[in-house]
């Protein structure tokens, strides 16, 4: 199974660690089991995400969550981005809340992206 690698923004209460924890993501149909470097895992429901929405910054291409009444903040490589778990993460986080600025995943995962990486 090909796995999503989400790499935390800041401090949150859903998945421990600092700004630029890692974690491997299987992206299941009904959730997400994140697995942390010590081989812990946690899962959170797509039914539990009340808001989300893209945005770039730092040349990273972000996606900011409310999940729960609390705030989730995560970015990607691109090649992961552009995945087929990438994709499917979207497409399930976007059927219960739909994710704003999906623009800047177009742009950021399109041909052209480098124009859109430090803006």
């Amino acid at each position: 199974m090909e796995r999503f690698t989400l790499v935390l923004g800041e401090e949150n209460s859903l998945l421990p660690g600092k700004h630029w924890t890692s974690y491997s993501v299987d992206v299941l149909d009904d959730k997400m089991v994140c697995h942390a470097k010590d081989s812990t895992t946690y899962e959170i429901a797509y039914s539990d995400f009340q808001k989300a929405e893209f945005g770039i910054g730092s040349g990273n291409l972000w996606l900011q969550c409310l999940v729960k009444g609390e705030p989730l903040v995560f970015c990607s490589p691109r090649k992961s981005w552009k995945s087929e778990a990438g994709k499917k993460l979207i497409e399930r986080i976007d059927s219960v809340s739909p994710i704003a600025d999906k623009k800047e995943y177009d742009h950021y995962t399109g041909k052209l992206f480098w124009l859109y990486m430090f803006k």
